[in-house]
């Protein structure tokens, strides 16, 4: 130790100690990591209290190396390089003052220029200005350490750049190069992980992507917390937002396509960490990048999307026009609903003389009498207002609310300004559909109108070729169509002829209206006493026939004889019928048509023989008469 106490470089440390703390790395921070080292560990004897070693970053000097309670920046950028001249002739000050720790302390600095810029500092801290002068007297030996300084800070920052600089190459090729969602996103993270390998980075996205779960995805909600409105912040307005408090360092950066904004990134870090203006730009031009690719694997989903939706379309559109009866087009529609939309329920509804009907096609749940109840008042809505109603939850909705039927989508159907019908798709979890669904489903609904229109006019049309006009009953050529089928593939079946007794008297009583009216109520007592695939037919005049397929004789009889009672005990005015019944069965006799129907008549006739109001068989030659 000299004896005046002075503190010189070559004192404390030489550069082959300083190159080898450092690994011989001709690195900015290696080198500051190893002279702060040297510097602690010979200093000390010395009195050299603090030893901090700072960074220009922009209007302020970040910390890079430094012992406790040492300030991680130093303010006030133009008056620290006031106090250097832009040569390296007084490369170090003497400045007395707290500067970088609270206690009053006496400050050697020594500036780091690299081409005539300061880019940063090394402060030792004395008690004294003897300690301080004393290590200023040796300044010269610094030289070489400034000399290595710089070459060491140029070597960093370029192969940081390089790195940044071949790192987003790469990002840029592999983002662009894929429409995956998860791929851009993760190419993304990869890149500030490869970049900040101490940050923490998650992402705030506002879109429904389904993302893996691997990938740190935040909600971003608005106006519930600070850390979350600097999230807002950055993407209601696409800019960069910091925020930098005792414990942590936030950067939250936009991801900006061209169109919108798609999310935002957050990075976090300790608050002692050095941000840099090229870490910034970096992590702009990466957000960018992202916002971008993200944009475009956006628009390119959109885009297959609507491709599949018009090939739905078109496929429908040509399937409907290939098809007729009105149970085909809706069974058609509901499986194309279903499959297309993910659903679990798809209803067709039809406004008929102010009732609505439920289209057969239509998935089962919609013969609920109680669903029915509770869209009822959708029903009346659109009825009026022949709006579409998209409802996401129904628990929170005005006009349906169903505890298990959460999400609903319902759209009218209209064919020249006359509203046919409404479609209704249901499904159980709330939000299960999407506004591209919505448009979607009003799109089919439009295009398949028309079919549907068609067919039930073809329906109609075709019930008017097969139907008497008076009573509804079919017509007596459809009836004789439907035998012959039945004679050629059943087993067997019965044929019944009811004849109105008096009908003429009836027609001279009361005039031929009542008579009609009579007709109508015979018919009426007939359908309801037979199944769906029985055929009742108005045979001609005042004759009527029914004819039962698969039905044997035994049950036939007791067919007839309730509708013979019951025409005797429900019409107005009064009246009975008789009935001729035949038979046949492929095992006993081979019949035809007209064998059959003569049979049936010839029973009719003896029928009116024995007094009217009765049964007769022929094959049997029995007679049966109900009592009033």
């Amino acid at each position: 130790m000299n004896p005046r106490n002075e503190v010189t470089v070559g004192e404390m440390m030489t550069v082959d100690q300083w190159l080898k703390g450092a690994d011989y790395q001709i690195n900015f921070y290696a080198l500051a990591s190893s002279y702060h080292a040297l510097a602690l560990k010979a200093g000390k004897p010395n009195h050299l209290e603090k030893t901090a070693i700072y960074e220009r970053n922009d209007e302020q000097f970040e910390l890079v190396k430094g012992e406790e309670a040492v300030k991680g920046i130093l303010q006030n950028n133009k008056e620290i390089e006031s106090w250097f001249k832009k040569t390296h002739d007084h490369s170090m000050k003497v400045v007395e003052g707290s500067l970088i720790t609270t206690s009053p302390s006496w400050n050697v600095c020594i500036s780091l220029y690299y081409k005539s810029m300061l880019y940063g500092l090394i402060i030792h801290t004395f008690p004294t200005k003897k300690d301080a002068d004393a290590f200023a007297a040796g300044h010269l030996e610094m030289i070489p350490f400034q000399t290595l300084f710089a070459q060491g800070y140029n070597c960093s920052k370029s192969t940081t750049i390089s790195m940044k600089r071949d790192l987003l190459l790469q990002v840029t090729k592999k983002c662009h190069g894929s429409m995956d969602i998860n791929e851009v996103l993760k190419q993304i993270i990869t890149a500030l992980n490869q970049v900040f390998p101490n940050w923490n980075v998650h992402l705030y996205l506002t879109h429904e992507w389904k993302i893996d779960h691997d990938l740190s995805i935040k909600p971003l909600v608005y106006g519930m917390d600070n850390h979350n409105r600097l999230a807002e912040h950055a993407y209601l307005k696409g800019e960069l937002q910091i925020e930098r408090n005792e414990k942590q360092l936030n950067v939250f950066a936009p991801l900006r396509g061209k169109q919108a904004v798609y999310g935002v990134i957050e990075l976090e870090a300790d608050t002692d960490i050095v941000l840099h203006t090229h870490d910034l730009e970096f992590i702009n031009v990466l957000a960018d990048t992202g916002g971008n690719a993200l944009e475009n694997a956006e628009l390119y989903q959109q885009s297959r999307n609507l491709n599949q939706d018009l090939q739905l379309i078109n496929q429908t559109s040509h399937q409907l026009n290939e098809k007729l009866r009105l149970k085909d087009t809706i069974t058609f529609m509901t499986q194309q609903i279903l499959v297309s939309f993910g659903a679990e329920q798809v209803g067709f509804v039809l406004y008929e003389e102010g009732e609505i009907t439920v289209l057969e096609g239509s998935t089962p749940v919609f013969n609920d009498p109680s669903l029915l109840k509770k869209l009822n008042p959708l029903f009346m809505e659109m009825k009026y207002h022949r709006e579409p109603q998209f409802v996401g939850d129904s628990k929170s909705h005005k006009l349906f609310q169903h505890s298990y039927y959460r999400s609903l989508l319902a759209v009218p159907m209209i064919q020249s300004g006359v509203l046919k019908g409404v479609v209704i798709v249901l499904d159980q979890k709330p939000y299960r559909f999407s506004y591209d669904h919505f448009k979607l489903l009003q799109s089919l609904a439009h295009h398949s109108t028309l079919a549907f229109t068609n067919a039930m006019l073809h329906e109609k049309l075709e019930k008017l070729v097969i139907t008497d006009h008076l009573t509804s009953l079919y017509s007596r050529s459809y009836l004789d169509q439907q035998i012959r089928a039945s004679l050629e593939n059943d087993g067997y079946g019965t044929y019944l002829l009811f004849d109105v007794d008096n009908f003429k008297q009836i027609n001279d009583t009361h005039g031929h209206q009542i008579g009609d009216e009579v007709l109508i109520q015979v018919a009426k007592i007939m359908k309801e006493n037979i199944r769906e695939e029985d055929i009742a037919a108005r045979w001609g005049g005042e004759e009527l026939a029914l004819y039962l397929p698969k039905v044997n004789l035994e049950d036939a009889k007791k067919i007839a004889v309730r509708i013979v009672e019951a025409v005797e005990y429900q019409t107005e005015p009064p009246i009975t019928v008789s009935c001729g019944v035949s038979y046949w069965h492929h095992h006993k006799t081979t019949r035809s048509l007209k064998e059959l129907i003569k049979e049936a008549d010839d029973g009719l006739y003896t029928a009116k023989r024995l007094g009217k109001n009765r049964i007769h068989v022929v094959q049997e030659n029995s007679s049966l008469k109900e009592e009033a």
